[in-house]
């Protein structure tokens, strides 16, 4: 499928297709439109965070909310990132999550780096990996407390790593 956004991506629109490309659709194609400027047109490919599209911000969630909830995205480690994800790119719930003051100054600092919106996500998708896994490690450090207690850091790692479920890969570079 096509899917479409408005150009400049930042947190949500970086989040987004990591997310429908790892969890919704692995063969998506996004397209940047600039804005303000007109809706795309069907033909475009499926519109998401544009003001008062079906996958956008509603009722106080940001657009990866409305994706998880949209396609039943059932993933604990996905419900957690959709929480930094919410945090970091609603200015106003900033700092209801701590890890979303960093994700919003890397976010935002990327923006300068690289090229296109294309380079963005290619840079970005790693960011989200990464995150998907800390979420994962963050339940699994709190439901084995009392065992990682008793392992030296080496055992931690390879235990925790065990655990560890991979974000879903999307292609050869992924």
């Amino acid at each position: 499928m096509k899917w479409v956004t408005r150009a400049r991506v930042h947190v949500d629109r970086v989040a987004c297709p990591w997310l429908i490309k790892k969890f919704i659709d692995p063969e998506a194609e996004f397209k940047f439109i600039p804005w303000p400027g007109p809706l795309p047109k069907p033909e475009e490919g499926i519109p998401f965070d544009f003001p008062e599209v079906e996958l956008g911000h509603h009722d106080g969630k940001c657009t990866f909310e409305t994706l998880v909830e949209k396609y039943g995205i059932d993933d604990p480690a996905v419900r957690e990132l959709a929480k930094i994800v919410h945090a970091a790119d609603i200015r106003r719930d900033i700092d209801k999550v701590p890890e979303a003051r960093g994700l919003e100054a890397i976010s935002r600092g990327m923006m300068f780096l690289v090229k296109d919106d294309y380079e963005a996500l290619e840079k970005g998708f790693p960011i989200y990996d990464a995150l998907y896994i800390y979420c994962q490690l963050k339940e699994l450090e709190k439901r084995y407390k009392d065992e990682l207690a008793r392992m030296d850091r080496n055992e931690r790692f390879a235990f925790l790593k065990s655990k560890i479920k991979l974000p879903p890969k999307i292609g050869p570079r992924d």
